[in-house]
């Protein structure tokens, strides 16, 4: 035998040891110390990346929950970067509601996290706030819950045929996934989640920018998106804009449409003088996010001032980077908060919505949360595509700088456009993104791969049920 091999296997033994103990709490200290170590390892240029993968497995165990008593119905597995964190980003968010929506529609559910548990607690400022995440996702409920590809790999090989369907969120997870799905369990149907098309946005920032570099890795992308597309069972795309884009460039797959979803449980919107200042939300960890603001802080902020010179500008979202902060520093109204988990005060508050993004792809959850809460928006053209948006109508829609503070300090001085904009925004955001239709619409795209709810299959054997 190989000693790779056989190191590898010795390896497996040693995790499966470590996951049958269910760990359920952390160090901090031990946690801090195995990323430091991580991130020194990886940034050594000749160490083998197989022999950092093996230091990573050391440091990360994978870690494996049943969480229910086995059943004859079988679940949906959804696979994702991690678990998700519904406060943090839009498509955490979209994908929490997808996971209950799934659950309405009479599926069982199981999740995967591609990175280790151990390592995800240890990214986020506290272990308690990554426990409360965890538990959120449990209480779903769920009936296996697998950190890491090793975890994974293990209970497939071990159970095939356990999953009626499998949904996989991003390209690079369909990259690290499928080939342990195929060899396990290769009848079973797949579904591939686009989030948006990375392609797309990152040729638009290339170019943007006039960065070869970013160039080169949007063909890189539209290469692993279109490999992932062609090699599932069923690909979707997150509007029925970006559809007709991915099947442009992949005329032959099979792709469907699943789209942002918000949950409408406060309808009452505050009136427009009971409201001050302007408002953004996005994860920093997202580049559009930090450019757009920039943008605006640059070069519309300023022209807004010159008409209301203390009206406030709050910046909300984690990682904000340093030249954010740096006009925070300069400016007391631009407030910058960092990660808000509750964000129905400013969105109360708050008396207009900016999305200044010049480049990007797919639906932008920022725009349709605050059309939602009844907050106009102000945005530009990429910030409003893929949502049958009509600058005037239910939003405003402007790419210069100029335009952009026009429709800004209109919207900060005019009472009557601001309630026509809240109204017809929120109606809008009802029509056509209600969780209320989520169930629906997940059970039409299994059903669509062959795997039927527990629901639909009762109501089958009993011709009485309605």
């Amino acid at each position: 035998m190989k000693p790779g091999v056989l190191f590898f296997r010795l390896l497996d033994r040693q995790e499966e040891s470590l996951m049958a103990k269910h760990q359920k709490s952390f160090s901090e200290k031990s946690l801090q110390k195995r990323l430091e170590a991580h991130k020194r390892v990886n940034k050594i240029p000749f160490i083998p990346w197989k022999l950092k993968r093996v230091f990573h497995h050391l440091l990360f165990p994978p870690h494996t929950e049943i969480l229910s008593q086995p059943s004859s119905i079988r679940p949906i597995l959804f696979i994702a970067p991690n678990i998700p964190y519904p406060d943090r980003g839009g498509t955490d968010y979209r994908l929490f509601h997808i996971l209950k929506g799934t659950l309405k529609a009479g599926y069982l559910i199981s999740f995967f996290s591609l990175y280790e548990r151990d390592l995800l607690a240890g990214r986020i400022e506290k272990t308690s706030a990554f426990l409360q995440y965890e538990n959120s996702l449990k209480e779903l409920p769920l009936c296996h819950l697998f950190y890491g590809i090793r975890a994974f790999r293990t209970f497939l090989k071990n159970n095939p045929g356990a999953f009626s369907a499998i949904f996989i969120a991003w390209p690079k997870t369909v990259q690290a996934t499928l080939p342990t799905i195929k060899r396990y369990d290769p009848s079973v149907p797949v579904i591939y989640d686009m989030c948006d098309y990375h392609a797309r946005r990152l040729k638009r920032e290339g170019e943007l920018h006039s960065d070869p570099t970013i160039l080169e890795r949007a063909k890189k992308f539209k290469a692993i998106e279109s490999e992932a597309a062609r090699l599932t069972t069923l690909t979707l795309a997150i509007s029925a804009e970006e559809k007709e884009t991915f099947l442009s460039d992949n005329p032959s797959v099979n792709i469907d449409v699943l789209g942002n979803f918000f949950d409408f449980r406060e309808t009452s919107v505050p009136g427009p003088e009971e409201r001050a200042g302007i408002l953004f939300i996005g994860s920093f960890v997202h580049a559009p996010n930090t450019d757009g603001v920039l943008w605006f802080l640059r070069e519309i902020y300023p022209l807004i001032k010159q008409k209301h010179p203390s009206v406030p500008f709050h910046i909300v979202g984690i990682d904000p980077p340093p030249e954010i902060l740096g006009f925070a520093h300069k400016d007391p109204e631009i407030v910058v908060h960092g990660w808000v988990p509750d964000l129905s005060r400013l969105f109360r508050s708050s008396r207009v919505f900016v999305a200044p993004l010049r480049y990007g792809a797919g639906i932008k959850g920022k725009v349709g949360l605050a059309m939602s809460r009844g907050l106009p928006v102000v945005t530009t053209s990429v910030g409003a595509e893929g949502m049958e948006l009509t600058s005037g109508m239910n939003c405003e829609i402007t790419d210069a700088p100029e335009e952009f503070a026009k429709q800004t300090i209109r919207l900060l001085s005019d009472q009557d456009h601001w309630l026509r904009l809240s109204g017809q925004g929120q109606h809008h955001a009802l029509r056509h993104s209600s969780t209320d239709d989520l169930p629906e619409k997940m059970r039409q795209i299994f059903e669509s791969v062959g795997a039927f709810s527990h629901l639909r299959t009762q109501r089958s054997a009993r011709p009485d049920l309605p």
